[in-house]
Protein backbone atom coordinates (compact mmCIF):
# COMPACT_ATOMS: atom_id res chain seq x y z
CA UNK A 1 0.00 0.00 0.00
CA UNK A 2 3.05 2.10 0.91
CA UNK A 3 4.42 1.97 -2.85
CA UNK A 4 1.07 2.64 -4.27
CA UNK A 5 0.63 5.86 -2.08
CA UNK A 6 3.80 7.29 -2.87
CA UNK A 7 3.56 6.24 -6.89
CA UNK A 8 0.86 8.66 -7.72
CA UNK A 9 2.46 12.00 -6.74
CA UNK A 10 5.50 11.10 -7.73
CA UNK A 11 4.51 10.18 -11.08
CA UNK A 12 2.33 12.96 -11.25
CA UNK A 13 5.06 15.13 -11.00
CA UNK A 14 7.03 13.91 -14.16
CA UNK A 15 3.49 13.77 -15.30
CA UNK A 16 3.92 17.32 -15.08
CA UNK A 17 6.54 18.15 -16.81
CA UNK A 18 6.74 16.06 -19.34
CA UNK A 19 3.12 17.41 -20.72
CA UNK A 20 4.29 21.27 -19.97
CA UNK A 21 7.76 20.45 -22.43
CA UNK A 22 5.45 18.48 -25.20
CA UNK A 23 3.04 20.97 -24.66
CA UNK A 24 4.92 24.21 -24.64
CA UNK A 25 7.10 23.54 -27.54
CA UNK A 26 6.46 25.45 -30.80
CA UNK A 27 6.51 22.66 -32.91
CA UNK A 28 3.43 21.21 -30.72
CA UNK A 29 1.25 24.72 -30.84
CA UNK A 30 1.90 25.03 -34.42
CA UNK A 31 1.59 21.69 -35.74
CA UNK A 32 -1.79 21.23 -33.37
CA UNK A 33 -2.81 24.26 -34.92
CA UNK A 34 -2.42 23.42 -38.19
CA UNK A 35 -3.67 20.06 -37.84
CA UNK A 36 -6.41 21.63 -36.69
CA UNK A 37 -7.16 24.15 -39.53
CA UNK A 38 -6.52 21.22 -42.19
CA UNK A 39 -8.82 18.33 -40.10
CA UNK A 40 -11.77 21.76 -40.28
CA UNK A 41 -11.04 22.48 -43.84
CA UNK A 42 -11.39 19.22 -44.82
CA UNK A 43 -14.75 18.75 -43.73
CA UNK A 44 -15.67 21.69 -46.17
CA UNK A 45 -14.64 19.50 -48.74
CA UNK A 46 -18.28 18.73 -50.43
CA UNK A 47 -18.79 22.73 -49.92
CA UNK A 48 -15.55 23.19 -52.04
CA UNK A 49 -16.67 20.59 -54.42
CA UNK A 50 -20.13 22.21 -55.35
CA UNK A 51 -18.71 25.37 -55.54
CA UNK A 52 -16.34 24.48 -58.01
CA UNK A 53 -18.75 22.92 -59.77
CA UNK A 54 -21.43 25.65 -59.67
CA UNK A 55 -19.38 28.01 -60.99
CA UNK A 56 -18.66 25.88 -64.22
CA UNK A 57 -20.63 25.31 -66.91
CA UNK A 58 -20.61 23.54 -70.57
CA UNK A 59 -23.05 26.02 -73.46
CA UNK A 60 -24.17 23.96 -76.00
CA UNK A 61 -26.17 25.07 -79.10
CA UNK A 62 -28.36 22.71 -80.41
CA UNK A 63 -29.58 22.84 -84.07
CA UNK A 64 -32.61 20.69 -85.23
CA UNK A 65 -32.79 20.26 -88.91
CA UNK A 66 -34.57 17.13 -88.41
CA UNK A 67 -38.14 16.38 -88.74
CA UNK A 68 -40.32 14.80 -86.49
CA UNK A 69 -38.30 15.13 -83.80
CA UNK A 70 -39.80 13.32 -80.20
CA UNK A 71 -42.06 15.94 -78.62
CA UNK A 72 -39.96 15.42 -75.38
CA UNK A 73 -36.48 15.79 -76.88
CA UNK A 74 -36.08 19.01 -75.04
CA UNK A 75 -37.30 17.76 -71.86
CA UNK A 76 -34.79 14.57 -72.00
CA UNK A 77 -31.53 16.19 -72.76
CA UNK A 78 -31.46 18.72 -69.92
CA UNK A 79 -33.05 15.80 -67.80
CA UNK A 80 -29.57 13.51 -69.38
CA UNK A 81 -27.12 15.98 -69.29
CA UNK A 82 -28.47 18.06 -65.49
CA UNK A 83 -30.39 15.58 -63.42
CA UNK A 84 -34.20 15.60 -62.51
CA UNK A 85 -33.45 18.24 -59.95
CA UNK A 86 -36.95 19.82 -59.18
CA UNK A 87 -35.30 22.71 -57.72
CA UNK A 88 -35.72 25.56 -60.50
CA UNK A 89 -32.85 27.51 -59.33
CA UNK A 90 -30.82 24.84 -58.87
CA UNK A 91 -27.00 25.05 -60.97
CA UNK A 92 -27.36 23.11 -64.44
CA UNK A 93 -23.77 22.03 -65.47
CA UNK A 94 -25.40 21.90 -69.18
CA UNK A 95 -26.61 25.60 -70.41
CA UNK A 96 -28.51 24.08 -73.45
CA UNK A 97 -30.10 26.48 -76.31
CA UNK A 98 -32.65 25.06 -78.94
CA UNK A 99 -32.34 26.76 -82.65
CA UNK A 100 -33.91 25.76 -86.05
CA UNK A 101 -31.73 24.70 -88.75
CA UNK A 102 -32.20 27.90 -90.78
CA UNK A 103 -29.72 29.38 -88.01
CA UNK A 104 -26.75 26.95 -88.60
CA UNK A 105 -24.49 29.07 -90.42
CA UNK A 106 -25.14 32.32 -87.69
CA UNK A 107 -24.29 29.66 -84.38
CA UNK A 108 -21.44 28.37 -86.43
CA UNK A 109 -20.06 32.13 -86.36
CA UNK A 110 -21.07 32.46 -82.58
CA UNK A 111 -19.09 29.01 -81.45
CA UNK A 112 -16.38 30.23 -83.18
CA UNK A 113 -16.45 33.42 -81.28
CA UNK A 114 -16.65 31.50 -78.27
CA UNK A 115 -20.18 32.46 -77.28
CA UNK A 116 -20.84 28.38 -77.00
CA UNK A 117 -18.52 25.31 -76.05
CA UNK A 118 -20.06 23.42 -78.54
CA UNK A 119 -22.28 23.37 -81.47
CA UNK A 120 -24.54 19.78 -81.69
CA UNK A 121 -26.34 19.30 -84.87
CA UNK A 122 -29.59 17.01 -85.10
CA UNK A 123 -30.17 15.86 -88.64
CA UNK A 124 -31.45 12.28 -90.45
CA UNK A 125 -29.86 9.79 -91.95
CA UNK A 126 -30.47 7.43 -94.76
CA UNK A 127 -31.63 5.15 -92.58
CA UNK A 128 -34.12 7.50 -91.40
CA UNK A 129 -32.39 7.07 -87.81
CA UNK A 130 -30.98 10.29 -85.93
CA UNK A 131 -27.44 11.87 -86.74
CA UNK A 132 -25.50 13.99 -84.62
CA UNK A 133 -22.67 16.25 -85.64
CA UNK A 134 -20.62 17.48 -82.20
CA UNK A 135 -18.59 20.15 -82.80
CA UNK A 136 -16.16 20.95 -80.03
CA UNK A 137 -12.83 21.98 -78.87
CA UNK A 138 -13.14 19.80 -75.67
CA UNK A 139 -11.11 16.65 -75.24
CA UNK A 140 -13.05 13.90 -76.64
CA UNK A 141 -12.60 11.39 -74.09
CA UNK A 142 -13.90 14.55 -71.62
CA UNK A 143 -16.21 14.18 -69.08
CA UNK A 144 -18.12 16.92 -70.89
CA UNK A 145 -18.42 15.07 -74.20
CA UNK A 146 -19.04 12.04 -72.87
CA UNK A 147 -21.68 13.06 -70.74
CA UNK A 148 -23.39 14.47 -74.35
CA UNK A 149 -22.47 10.99 -76.15
CA UNK A 150 -24.62 9.59 -72.71
CA UNK A 151 -27.86 11.63 -73.13
CA UNK A 152 -27.82 11.30 -77.59
CA UNK A 153 -28.21 7.38 -76.53
CA UNK A 154 -31.19 8.14 -75.28
CA UNK A 155 -32.67 10.63 -77.69
CA UNK A 156 -31.94 8.21 -80.18
CA UNK A 157 -33.66 5.61 -78.84
CA UNK A 158 -36.87 7.63 -77.95
CA UNK A 159 -36.58 8.48 -81.47
CA UNK A 160 -36.49 5.09 -82.41
CA UNK A 161 -39.78 4.15 -79.92
CA UNK A 162 -41.43 6.94 -81.21
CA UNK A 163 -41.61 6.18 -84.78
CA UNK A 164 -42.87 2.30 -83.18
CA UNK A 165 -44.99 4.06 -81.77
CA UNK A 166 -44.47 3.91 -78.46
CA UNK A 167 -41.66 5.65 -75.81
CA UNK A 168 -39.62 4.84 -73.37
CA UNK A 169 -41.64 6.13 -70.49
CA UNK A 170 -44.21 3.42 -71.34
CA UNK A 171 -41.26 0.94 -71.32
CA UNK A 172 -40.28 1.92 -67.74
CA UNK A 173 -43.27 1.76 -66.28
CA UNK A 174 -43.86 0.91 -62.78
CA UNK A 175 -44.50 -2.53 -61.87
CA UNK A 176 -45.13 -4.35 -58.20
CA UNK A 177 -41.58 -5.74 -56.77
CA UNK A 178 -41.75 -6.30 -52.43
CA UNK A 179 -38.18 -6.73 -51.23
CA UNK A 180 -37.93 -8.33 -47.77
CA UNK A 181 -35.04 -10.05 -45.48
CA UNK A 182 -34.63 -13.70 -45.28
CA UNK A 183 -35.57 -13.47 -41.71
CA UNK A 184 -37.69 -10.72 -40.90
CA UNK A 185 -40.12 -8.10 -42.39
CA UNK A 186 -39.76 -5.46 -45.55
CA UNK A 187 -39.07 -2.86 -42.39
CA UNK A 188 -36.47 -4.56 -41.86
CA UNK A 189 -34.08 -4.78 -45.12
CA UNK A 190 -30.53 -3.49 -45.53
CA UNK A 191 -29.85 0.45 -46.62
CA UNK A 192 -26.87 0.83 -48.99
CA UNK A 193 -26.67 4.47 -47.95
CA UNK A 194 -26.67 3.41 -44.49
CA UNK A 195 -24.18 0.35 -45.22
CA UNK A 196 -21.99 3.03 -46.70
CA UNK A 197 -22.24 5.91 -44.03
CA UNK A 198 -21.15 3.10 -41.58
CA UNK A 199 -18.50 1.78 -43.08
CA UNK A 200 -16.73 5.11 -43.98
CA UNK A 201 -17.35 5.71 -40.22
CA UNK A 202 -15.79 2.78 -38.87
CA UNK A 203 -12.70 3.16 -40.82
CA UNK A 204 -12.46 6.77 -40.18
CA UNK A 205 -12.58 5.53 -36.54
CA UNK A 206 -9.95 3.31 -36.83
CA UNK A 207 -7.80 5.37 -38.71
CA UNK A 208 -8.04 7.91 -35.93
CA UNK A 209 -6.80 5.41 -33.06
CA UNK A 210 -3.97 3.58 -35.42
CA UNK A 211 -2.94 7.07 -35.63
CA UNK A 212 -3.30 7.49 -32.63
CA UNK A 213 -0.88 4.88 -31.48
CA UNK A 214 2.08 5.21 -33.39
CA UNK A 215 2.18 8.73 -33.49
CA UNK A 216 1.57 9.64 -29.32
CA UNK A 217 3.39 6.43 -28.62
CA UNK A 218 6.47 7.41 -30.51
CA UNK A 219 6.30 10.20 -28.52
CA UNK A 220 6.39 8.42 -25.07
CA UNK A 221 9.67 6.49 -26.86
CA UNK A 222 11.31 9.25 -28.10
CA UNK A 223 11.12 10.99 -24.61
CA UNK A 224 12.47 8.26 -22.95
CA UNK A 225 15.61 7.69 -25.16
CA UNK A 226 15.97 11.23 -24.87
CA UNK A 227 16.47 11.51 -21.38
CA UNK A 228 18.47 8.95 -21.33
CA UNK A 229 21.11 10.09 -24.20
CA UNK A 230 21.28 13.03 -22.37
CA UNK A 231 21.94 11.17 -18.63
CA UNK A 232 18.97 13.56 -17.39
CA UNK A 233 17.44 10.26 -16.02
CA UNK A 234 20.47 9.13 -13.67
CA UNK A 235 19.91 12.26 -12.17
CA UNK A 236 15.90 11.57 -12.01
CA UNK A 237 16.26 7.85 -11.08
CA UNK A 238 17.65 9.74 -7.50
CA UNK A 239 14.63 11.20 -6.40
CA UNK A 240 12.23 8.53 -8.17
CA UNK A 241 11.99 5.16 -9.39
CA UNK A 242 11.61 3.34 -12.43
CA UNK A 243 8.18 2.18 -12.42
CA UNK A 244 7.00 6.33 -11.42
CA UNK A 245 9.12 7.72 -14.17
CA UNK A 246 7.48 4.89 -16.65
CA UNK A 247 3.85 6.35 -15.91
CA UNK A 248 4.45 9.72 -15.52
CA UNK A 249 5.82 9.56 -18.76
CA UNK A 250 3.02 7.71 -20.10
CA UNK A 251 0.23 10.00 -18.33
CA UNK A 252 2.34 12.80 -19.41
CA UNK A 253 2.79 12.25 -23.25
CA UNK A 254 -0.10 10.76 -23.63
CA UNK A 255 -2.04 13.49 -21.54
CA UNK A 256 0.21 16.14 -23.98
CA UNK A 257 -1.12 13.59 -27.26
CA UNK A 258 -4.93 13.08 -26.39
CA UNK A 259 -4.80 17.47 -25.89
CA UNK A 260 -3.87 17.34 -29.41
CA UNK A 261 -6.25 15.13 -30.61
CA UNK A 262 -9.05 16.40 -29.01
CA UNK A 263 -8.34 19.61 -30.55
CA UNK A 264 -8.55 18.13 -33.86
CA UNK A 265 -11.29 16.19 -33.24
CA UNK A 266 -13.57 19.23 -32.15
CA UNK A 267 -12.29 20.68 -35.17
CA UNK A 268 -13.68 17.85 -37.61
CA UNK A 269 -16.90 17.59 -35.44
CA UNK A 270 -16.74 21.74 -35.68
CA UNK A 271 -16.48 21.43 -39.68
CA UNK A 272 -19.27 19.06 -40.07
CA UNK A 273 -21.68 21.19 -37.63
CA UNK A 274 -21.10 24.34 -40.15
CA UNK A 275 -20.52 22.58 -43.08
CA UNK A 276 -24.42 22.97 -43.87
CA UNK A 277 -24.74 27.02 -43.03
CA UNK A 278 -21.50 26.95 -44.76
CA UNK A 279 -23.49 25.35 -47.48
CA UNK A 280 -26.27 27.64 -47.13
CA UNK A 281 -24.66 30.88 -47.37
CA UNK A 282 -22.41 30.13 -50.19
CA UNK A 283 -24.44 28.32 -52.35
CA UNK A 284 -27.87 29.15 -51.00
CA UNK A 285 -28.63 25.44 -50.26
CA UNK A 286 -28.08 23.37 -46.82
CA UNK A 287 -26.97 20.11 -47.57
CA UNK A 288 -26.52 19.36 -43.97
CA UNK A 289 -23.68 17.07 -42.32
CA UNK A 290 -24.94 13.19 -42.41
CA UNK A 291 -23.64 11.72 -39.31
CA UNK A 292 -24.10 7.94 -40.37
CA UNK A 293 -24.27 5.77 -37.36
CA UNK A 294 -22.75 8.13 -35.71
CA UNK A 295 -24.41 7.47 -31.89
CA UNK A 296 -23.85 8.68 -28.07
CA UNK A 297 -23.10 4.52 -27.50
CA UNK A 298 -20.26 4.46 -30.71
CA UNK A 299 -18.64 7.62 -29.60
CA UNK A 300 -18.89 6.46 -25.86
CA UNK A 301 -16.97 2.70 -27.31
CA UNK A 302 -14.67 4.55 -29.00
CA UNK A 303 -13.36 6.87 -26.34
CA UNK A 304 -13.13 3.53 -23.83
CA UNK A 305 -11.14 1.38 -26.78
CA UNK A 306 -9.06 4.80 -27.81
CA UNK A 307 -7.73 5.33 -24.20
CA UNK A 308 -7.34 1.45 -23.47
CA UNK A 309 -5.96 0.82 -26.61
CA UNK A 310 -3.53 3.78 -26.54
CA UNK A 311 -2.45 2.88 -22.28
CA UNK A 312 -1.48 -0.60 -23.79
CA UNK A 313 -0.11 0.25 -26.47
CA UNK A 314 2.25 3.09 -24.89
CA UNK A 315 3.54 1.02 -22.09
CA UNK A 316 5.36 -0.70 -24.62
CA UNK A 317 6.86 1.66 -26.33
CA UNK A 318 8.13 3.24 -23.07
CA UNK A 319 9.65 -0.63 -22.31
CA UNK A 320 11.49 -0.55 -25.61
CA UNK A 321 12.35 3.11 -25.68
CA UNK A 322 14.02 2.39 -22.94
CA UNK A 323 16.87 0.03 -24.13
CA UNK A 324 18.17 2.63 -26.58
CA UNK A 325 20.45 5.44 -25.91
CA UNK A 326 19.63 7.33 -28.91
CA UNK A 327 16.68 8.41 -30.35
CA UNK A 328 18.01 7.66 -33.83
CA UNK A 329 17.72 3.91 -32.51
CA UNK A 330 14.17 4.38 -31.07
CA UNK A 331 12.70 3.70 -34.55
CA UNK A 332 14.48 0.20 -35.22
CA UNK A 333 14.01 -0.82 -31.21
CA UNK A 334 9.72 -0.19 -31.81
CA UNK A 335 9.37 -1.81 -35.08
CA UNK A 336 8.22 -5.11 -33.59
CA UNK A 337 5.68 -3.27 -32.06
CA UNK A 338 5.02 -1.38 -35.33
CA UNK A 339 4.26 -4.67 -36.98
CA UNK A 340 2.04 -5.78 -34.16
CA UNK A 341 0.21 -2.79 -34.77
CA UNK A 342 0.13 -2.77 -38.66
CA UNK A 343 -1.54 -6.28 -38.40
CA UNK A 344 -4.60 -5.07 -36.05
CA UNK A 345 -5.27 -2.26 -38.46
CA UNK A 346 -4.89 -4.57 -41.92
CA UNK A 347 -7.03 -7.16 -40.25
CA UNK A 348 -9.76 -4.75 -38.67
CA UNK A 349 -9.64 -3.56 -42.28
CA UNK A 350 -10.43 -6.54 -43.79
CA UNK A 351 -12.51 -7.82 -40.78
CA UNK A 352 -15.10 -4.71 -41.93
CA UNK A 353 -16.14 -6.36 -45.23
CA UNK A 354 -16.96 -9.68 -42.92
CA UNK A 355 -17.93 -8.44 -39.79
CA UNK A 356 -19.61 -11.34 -38.60
CA UNK A 357 -16.76 -14.29 -39.87
CA UNK A 358 -15.74 -16.22 -36.80
CA UNK A 359 -12.31 -15.20 -36.90
CA UNK A 360 -13.62 -11.58 -36.90
CA UNK A 361 -15.01 -12.04 -33.90
CA UNK A 362 -12.12 -14.03 -32.15
CA UNK A 363 -9.60 -11.16 -32.74
CA UNK A 364 -12.15 -8.83 -30.98
CA UNK A 365 -11.08 -10.10 -27.49
CA UNK A 366 -7.66 -10.02 -28.36
CA UNK A 367 -6.19 -6.78 -26.39
CA UNK A 368 -3.82 -6.21 -29.11
CA UNK A 369 -6.59 -6.21 -31.83
CA UNK A 370 -9.72 -5.29 -29.86
CA UNK A 371 -9.74 -1.51 -30.21
CA UNK A 372 -9.66 -1.79 -33.65
CA UNK A 373 -11.85 -4.81 -34.33
CA UNK A 374 -14.40 -4.65 -31.35
CA UNK A 375 -14.89 -0.47 -32.07
CA UNK A 376 -15.79 -1.64 -35.92
CA UNK A 377 -17.94 -4.58 -34.77
CA UNK A 378 -19.60 -1.59 -32.10
CA UNK A 379 -19.80 0.80 -34.99
CA UNK A 380 -21.52 -1.92 -37.39
CA UNK A 381 -23.76 -2.43 -34.64
CA UNK A 382 -22.95 -6.26 -34.99
CA UNK A 383 -21.93 -6.89 -30.71
CA UNK A 384 -23.80 -7.28 -27.72
CA UNK A 385 -23.25 -5.82 -24.73
CA UNK A 386 -21.31 -8.20 -22.94
CA UNK A 387 -18.50 -8.57 -25.62
CA UNK A 388 -17.86 -5.50 -25.48
CA UNK A 389 -17.91 -5.96 -21.81
CA UNK A 390 -15.79 -8.87 -21.88
CA UNK A 391 -13.48 -7.50 -24.69
CA UNK A 392 -12.90 -4.22 -22.11
CA UNK A 393 -11.82 -6.39 -19.36
CA UNK A 394 -9.66 -8.67 -21.42
CA UNK A 395 -7.88 -5.01 -22.39
CA UNK A 396 -7.18 -4.04 -18.67
CA UNK A 397 -6.11 -7.45 -17.99
CA UNK A 398 -4.09 -6.82 -20.86
CA UNK A 399 -2.62 -3.32 -19.24
CA UNK A 400 -2.40 -5.11 -15.63
CA UNK A 401 0.43 -7.30 -17.41
CA UNK A 402 2.33 -4.73 -19.74
CA UNK A 403 2.71 -2.53 -16.57
CA UNK A 404 4.28 -5.14 -14.68
CA UNK A 405 6.23 -5.99 -17.52
CA UNK A 406 6.98 -2.55 -18.81
CA UNK A 407 8.05 -1.68 -15.61
CA UNK A 408 10.69 -4.59 -15.27
CA UNK A 409 12.19 -3.87 -18.80
CA UNK A 410 11.97 -0.15 -18.07
CA UNK A 411 13.99 -0.64 -14.99
CA UNK A 412 16.71 -2.41 -16.73
CA UNK A 413 17.00 -0.60 -19.81
CA UNK A 414 17.31 2.56 -18.49
CA UNK A 415 20.36 2.13 -16.94
CA UNK A 416 22.08 0.47 -19.94
CA UNK A 417 23.76 2.84 -21.53
CA UNK A 418 26.60 2.77 -24.45
CA UNK A 419 25.96 -0.75 -25.79
CA UNK A 420 24.01 -2.81 -27.84
CA UNK A 421 21.12 -4.25 -25.74
CA UNK A 422 20.36 -8.20 -26.56
CA UNK A 423 16.94 -9.43 -25.46
CA UNK A 424 18.96 -12.20 -23.01
CA UNK A 425 20.03 -8.75 -21.24
CA UNK A 426 17.34 -7.00 -20.92
CA UNK A 427 15.29 -10.73 -19.12
CA UNK A 428 18.95 -11.07 -17.27
CA UNK A 429 18.63 -7.12 -15.84
CA UNK A 430 14.74 -7.32 -15.63
CA UNK A 431 15.08 -10.45 -13.20
CA UNK A 432 16.52 -8.77 -10.74
CA UNK A 433 15.75 -4.82 -11.25
CA UNK A 434 13.05 -3.84 -8.78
Amino acid sequence: MRGWRTLFPNAWYVAVREYRSRARSRSFVIGTVLLGVIAFAATQLPVIIDLSMSTSQTRIAVVVQASGMPSDSVTMLDTQLNGQSTNAAAHKAFAITWLPGKDLAATQAALEAGKYDALLVVDRGASNDLAFALRTDMPQDGSAVQSISAALDSLEIEDRLNREGTSTAALLGPFSLTVSPINGTSADTISLSNEVSTSLLSTGLIVLIFMAIVTYGVWVAMSVAEEKGSRVMELMLNATTPLQMLSGKLIGNGAAGLTQYGIILIAVVGGLLAEGPIHQLVLGSNTGSQFGGLSPAVLAAFVVLFVLGFTLYSLLYAALGSLVSRQEDVQSATSPLMVLIMLGYFMSVFGLQSIDETWVKVASFVPFFSPYLMLARVSAGHVEAWEFGLAVLLLLAAIVVALFVAARIYSAGVLLYGQRVSLREVLKAARVSR
